[in-house]
């Protein structure tokens, strides 16, 4: 499948997904969008000279490479099996790119069911902040076969600068849950040493300053600056409650493959009280506000 043969309908267009839509575009691929607010669509595709489907499966009808990108398992089912979903039009060598951060079953589910239509579906989540997805300097995480993940080369390298080919149609979801783990672990952990420092007497400008300069001065640390300085000003990057549901799948992972993760756990239940506390809308860095009062804030959500 050359790249000026490339038909790429794009559905789900929240944070991260909206300008990975948008690179899809200056790479000449994209044919139209789909979303579930169908006001959303219409302006992004008016904006990229595309097309707005109102139902998945018109959007499938169009392509012939399909890309979602939604918040949980339950939206991407939507797309898949619900009323005029994908695989009421998906067409014979369609390809699936599954790039929601979801289970592993799930990804296999999904797999089969496009197989039986002819199709051939891929999961490549990604990693990386919205200021990388608007560059296009995302890391991919890709499970599928060699050839598949060949022919669509030019719509991976639109989105992402670095390709990490891991496996077979399953791998990308579970390495996403990994690095997961990770970035939940250092939210945890930032948000600690942050109130720790404030509380000791040092602005929190100034702590987060230190912060960035020290040995745990990650590129989450530098990325998400603006959210634990100045959370009442900074957009939402990633919901708690989605941080949240992201835990509850590593865990589940953790338990599938019988080991125990320690610290995940106790990042999934400080993020539970988090959200019970009323934090579930505001950024997964309002951990931090959840440590300093329990109260969340006014803005960034």
């Amino acid at each position: 499948m050359s790249e000026a043969g490339l038909r790429v309908g794009f559905a789900g267009l929240g944070r991260m997904g909206a300008p990975m839509a948008r690179n899809l575009a200056r790479a000449g691929v994209l044919a139209g969008v789909h979303n579930r607010t169908r006001a959303v669509a219409d302006e992004l595709a008016r904006e990229l000279g595309v097309e707005s489907f109102a139902a998945p499966a018109a959007l499938a009808a169009a392509a012939n490479v399909v890309v979602t990108m939604v918040a949980d398992e339950h939206a991407s089912t939507e797309l898949y099996v619900g009323p005029d979903g994908f695989l009421e039009a998906l067409r014979p060598g369609t390809v699936s790119i599954e790039m929601s951060t979801v289970g592993i079953a799930h990804v296999q589910r999904l797999a089969s069911l496009v197989e039986q239509r002819g199709g051939v579906l891929l999961d490549v989540p990604v990693s990386g902040s919205v200021t990388l997805a608007e560059a296009g300097t995302l890391t991919l995480l890709a499970g599928g076969d060699d050839a598949t993940v060949e022919r669509v080369a030019p719509v991976l390298q639109a989105l992402g600068s670095t390709i990490v080919h891991l496996g077979a149609v399953g791998a990308g979801a579970a390495m996403k849950l990994a690095v997961n783990t990770v970035v939940y672990g250092l939210n945890e952990a930032l948000s600690e040493g942050l109130v720790l420092a404030e509380r000791s007497g040092i602005p929190r400008a100034r702590a987060y300053e230190a912060l960035a300069a020290s040995a745990i001065a990650a590129p989450f640390v530098h990325y998400r600056r603006a959210a634990f300085e100045r959370p009442d000003e900074t957009p939402v990057a990633l919901r708690l409650a989605l941080a949240r549901k992201d835990l509850e799948l590593i865990l589940g992972l953790a338990d599938e493959v019988g080991i125990e993760l320690p610290q995940a756990r106790l990042n999934a239940e400080v993020l539970r009280a988090a959200d019970e506390a009323g934090f579930a809308e505001a950024d997964v860095s309002a951990v931090a506000e959840y440590l300093r009062d329990g109260e969340p804030t006014t803005g960034g959500t």
